[in-house]
């Protein structure tokens, strides 16, 4: 039996222990950048390492609670500070927070960026600050793209000039030109229709005016909405959809505003930049955030609550009816 000196298998393991937890202790920090601790605003990023070109994604998220809005949003065009490209920038969005989000947030507005970059190093993105919360910076590494073979350079093509013909350019242009005769035509056969049609029955355009006005139809909803009380018989989800849709109906027929089929968010910055008091667009907007959070979040709101957001309806309804006009 052949006896080895266990002191040649000592200095290796040594290493290879070393490495293993330089490497651990690098892959932690990394990572340590991309988790931040719980506060309303977060900078975070879907890895700490990326080669040359490669994507990363950075999202920006802010915790908002109800009546607080989010002033001071970056806007990030063509690169983040720090030095990435920006690929695609999504649209800020607006959703309800999870179950693991502080209990004071009503909503989170949330933004996120793809991004890549071409210099090998450390990228660190500095600090963001909205409302007086402040995100720490974050870092990403940028290594080289491995590859097995050197690329072989070679020299680049000679240009090619390509001459067109009369009759190819004529070739090309032809759809172009079909389209526009067409057009044309069509126009003076409909101008000419109009005028022999006119002429026959003497026709006179009037402007066509609503027979009832908007508003009479939203205080008449409102009203038997307020009658029947549904909220006071487990059905509050079923008030608030019907509220939202009242409103927000008298709304767009009102000032030709299209929020029915907007989120509260985009429906509030919509009642914002109308010419009403702010104390009564404020009244509405909170309203309908009341309404998604007991649709969406599951909020039990009291009586006092229903009635509120109800009364502040009809309020609104009846200061911002058109009044007829005198002759």
């Amino acid at each position: 039996m052949i006896d080895v000196d266990k002191s040649s298998y000592i200095l290796p393991l040594t290493l290879i222990i070393i490495v293993s937890s330089f490497a651990c202790t690098n892959e932690g920090l990394s990572q340590g950048v991309l988790q931040s601790l719980p506060s309303d605003l977060s900078l975070v990023s879907d890895t700490g390492r990326i080669a040359w070109g490669e994507r990363a994604t950075i999202k920006l998220s802010l915790g908002l609670e109800m009546g607080e809005e989010s002033t001071g949003w970056p806007v990030w065009e063509d690169t983040i500070p720090g030095g990435f490209e920006i690929l695609v920038a999504s649209e800020i969005d607006t959703i309800l927070p999870k179950e693991d989000s502080p209990s004071e947030w009503d909503f989170i507005i949330e933004q996120s960026w793809v991004v890549t970059a071409w210099d090998s190093g450390y990228v660190v993105i500095p600090s963001v600050e909205i409302l007086g919360n402040k995100t720490s910076p974050l870092m990403i590494q940028v290594v080289p793209t491995r590859t097995g073979n050197a690329p072989e350079l070679k020299p680049a093509a000679d240009i090619i000039s390509i001459e067109w013909s009369f009759a190819d350019k004529l070739k090309q242009a032809t759809p172009w030109i079909l389209g526009a005769i067409g057009l044309a035509l069509t126009g003076l056969l409909y101008l000419y229709l109009f005028k022999k049609i006119m002429s026959r029955k003497g026709l006179v355009l009037e402007k066509i005016i609503p027979v009832i006005p908007p508003h009479i139809t939203a205080l008449e909803k409102l009203r038997r909405l307020q009658e029947r009380e549904v909220w006071t018989k487990g059905e509050a989800k079923s008030f608030h959809v019907q509220l939202s849709e009242i409103i927000r109906t008298y709304l767009d027929a009102r000032f030709f505003i299209s929020s029915l089929e907007s989120t509260t968010g985009e429906a509030a910055a919509l009642i914002n930049s109308l010419d009403v008091a702010q104390s009564e667009k404020s009244k509405i907007i909170i309203a309908l955030r009341l309404g998604d959070m007991v649709k969406f979040a599951k909020h039990r709101a009291g009586t006092e609550d229903h009635l509120r957001s109800l009364n502040a309806c009809i309020e609104f309804v009846e200061i911002t009816q058109e009044k007829p006009v005198e002759e």
